[in-house]
């Protein structure tokens, strides 16, 4: 796999402060978009604002191409704990409701507000000049858009070597002698129910697309079936990428070769 940078000049880059509300009209890029052929995602960003303290808006198409989350990353500035909130996103043609995950990154360099919305939500993107995300209690943040046919074909592009990288696509040849084999319900405890979520009340259950390599590890979690709250399918992820092992699956000579699994409905449920 291997990185792309579309070199697509669009209107030049004038220096804004960091998202205020979208009165203030939408910020403009300081950098061309950068399309990451990453070995277990297809990631698209690009950075606004201020070449000093930029802004980066990102867009990643899950590796089945079924969803894609939609992020806003800017430079880390308090420790908080995860949250989520509800929000929304336009692209001109009416707001899509979504939930939206705030974290920090581990690293703690970055604040990210990630949304995700479907396939289908997301083709509105084709023909819009710019997008308006809403996050409830918070200012609405505002980004130019261009050549957005261009970037979503590209995306679409790395998502089909990624679903060849993985041995997703069903190509003759391609066939297991064996497939990938291992129990992911046994790796969780009641400890790693999210506080946020238990103090919601909030409970759920979801399904997702894991990538293991050929040495059984998981090197990829995608939200399959949403729980519809953010936060436990984020932890669900965690856990499993932390914890899970695989036997590998084989192609047809006996030799380990990376696949994909999806896992059986996990349930967060609270117990009375």
């Amino acid at each position: 796999m291997f990185r792309r940078t579309l070199c697509v000049i669009l209107t030049s880059a004038s220096l804004l402060q960091l998202p205020g509300p979208a009165s203030a009209g939408p910020l403009k890029p300081v950098s061309s978009w950068d399309l990451d052929y990453g070995e277990t995602q297809c990631l698209a960003s690009r950075k606004y604002g201020s070449a000093d303290d930029p802004v980066t808006l990102g867009f990643r198409q899950s590796p089945n191409g079924d969803s894609y989350e939609i992020f806003v990353a800017r430079r880390y500035r308090v420790s908080e704990p995860a949250t989520e909130e509800q929000g929304t996103i336009d692209f001109g043609n009416g707001p899509i409701n979504a939930w939206v995950l705030f974290y920090q990154t581990s690293n703690k360099q970055f604040d990210v507000h990630q949304f995700r919305i479907s396939a289908a939500d997301m083709a509105r993107a084709r023909s819009a000049t710019d997008i308006d995300l809403h996050v409830s209690g918070s200012s609405d943040l505002a980004f130019e858009l261009a050549s957005m046919p261009q970037l979503l074909d590209g995306l679409q592009a790395c998502t089909t070597d990624l679903e060849r990288y993985w041995n997703m696509d069903g190509k003759k040849g391609r066939e297991f002698s064996r497939l990938s084999r291992g129990d992911v319900r046994s790796v969780f405890s009641a400890d790693d129910y999210p506080s946020e979520a238990i103090s919601r009340g909030q409970e759920g259950k979801g399904q997702y697309l894991l990538l293991v390599d050929q040495k059984g590890k998981v090197a990829g979690c995608q939200v399959l079936t949403a729980t519809g709250v953010p936060i436990l399918d984020a932890m669900a992820c965690a856990v499993i990428q932390t914890r899970a092992r695989f036997t590998p699956a084989l192609d047809m000579s006996g030799k380990p070769v990376r696949s994909a699994v999806v896992t059986p409905p996990i349930n967060w449920q609270l117990s009375d």
